[in-house]
């Protein structure tokens, strides 16, 4: 995967999140806490494409949460 690839799946992932919490009336603060991490946890994950295991995991129960399920 090349760098740019991954930026641009950062940036659908981004998009994506941004759009299921609009859809549901959430706020990040919302979905951290029913993810069980600290806010900023929770933007590190969504905003950038990290790839140490919590981000990973965080990552995980965010597209189970408001069902991602393409990227």
């Amino acid at each position: 995967m090349t760098e740019q690839m991954i930026v641009d799946v950062a940036k659908m992932f981004k998009k994506r999140v941004k759009d299921g919490l609009f859809d549901r009336d959430m706020t990040q603060r919302d979905l951290a806490n029913a993810v069980g991490v600290t806010e900023a946890v929770l933007s590190l994950a969504i905003n950038t494409y990290a790839i140490n295991k919590q981000s990973r995991e965080v990552r995980a129960k965010v597209r189970q949460l408001l069902d991602i399920q393409d990227i």
